[in-house]
């Protein structure tokens, strides 16, 4: 009778700690993964920027090298490599914005690729990009159908990598905190509505560029989408402006890629999206806010994540200066 209680108990135990391994297993969730090949793969990574356009990619801008800024500028280097490309498909991503005008976020989505200097522990290049789940989970774009559809548009320049770059290993991120509820920061500005939009956004994106320098920003790319669907001859009546700003803060991206975390590169540089809704006299701006950083890349160094908040911080108050207001969607 004893044994039976023993053997119930153990099953017992058995039980509970199964359930909390489930429970665990339950709790974490891919960020990214990253594909390696030994050796330093700069020149293979150009190449297969290159061939994207074959599948209806384009670049938006390429900020390749950053470690050689990183050492001019603060006279630390801890990376032999590091290189950003900012990839847009347009054609893909119209409907995408006509569903959803956060999609700007990710367009440009971010294309990374690092090789540190110490090779005996690690001789490889690692590339890669956010997963999409990750993304569309960012901006909060619930609807399953336009979700497969950005996973498709994503899918296809993987494929492509694997084919061009043939990845030798991968390594994945995994994260345990659940990305932050509200994962974009979002603001409005009223503004005097005008017949001439253009010189509007004109006159709006050299004020922006002109604040944002005065606080070390620098602008890492830029894109109007309006302009470029208008180009295609492409149906965009939905907004009277889109574009959006590749957002980069050099000491800020300094303390985290070049001291010991460059896989935090995949967050970078940081698409910030505007537009102006048809007929509207609003102003819409949003980007993806630092506690995904923090929580998809499980940091634990609570001086830099105080840093990182301030920085984030910092832009909100630009935009304030600007005339923007937060758009408040509840507490995460």
């Amino acid at each position: 009778m004893k044994l039976n209680k023993v053997i119930l108990a153990f099953l017992m135990l058995v039980g509970v700690a199964q359930a909390d391994v489930h429970s665990n297993m339950a709790e974490t969730k891919l960020t990214a993964e990253l594909w390696g090949n030994e050796g330093n793969q700069a020149v293979q990574l150009d190449a297969l920027i290159k061939k994207s356009e074959s599948i209806g990619y384009s670049v938006v801008q390429a900020n390749k090298n950053i470690q050689v800024h990183y050492q001019n500028m603060f006279k630390e280097k801890t990376l032999e490599m590091i290189s950003f490309y900012g990839l847009v498909n347009p054609e893909a991503l119209r409907p995408l914005f006509l569903k959803n005008p956060d999609f700007g976020a990710y367009a440009p989505f971010n294309f990374f690729g690092y090789k540190t200097l110490d090779k005996e522990k690690d001789d490889n290049t690692w590339y890669g990009h956010l997963a999409p789940d990750t993304m569309l989970d960012i901006i909060g774009e619930k609807d399953p159908e336009t979700r497969k559809e950005f996973t498709a548009m994503i899918h296809s320049f993987d494929a492509l990598v694997e084919k061009e770059m043939k990845p030798m290993k991968s390594k994945r991120f995994e994260h345990t905190k659940p990305l932050p509820k509200n994962g974009l920061t979002r603001m409005v500005k009223k503004f005097e509505r005008t017949d001439d939009i253009e010189t509007f956004v004109e006159d709006f994106v050299m004020d922006h560029d002109g604040r944002f320098s005065q606080h070390n920003f620098i602008i890492a790319g830029f894109i109007d989408f309006k302009f470029e669907y208008a180009d295609m001859e492409l149906e965009f009546d939905k907004y009277d402006a889109y574009w959006v700003s590749m957002l980069c803060h050099f000491e800020f991206s300094n303390s985290i890629f070049n001291r010991g975390m460059p896989e935090a590169g995949m967050f970078a540089p940081c698409s910030v999206y505007f537009y102006i809704p048809k007929g509207s006299n609003e102003l819409h701006v949003g980007y993806a806010s630092v506690d995904n950083w923090i929580n998809a890349l499980n940091f634990k160094d609570q001086k830099r994540i105080d840093y990182m908040r301030a920085i984030d911080a910092e832009v909100v108050e630009t935009f304030k200066e600007m005339g923007f207001e937060v758009v408040t969607l509840g507490k995460d």
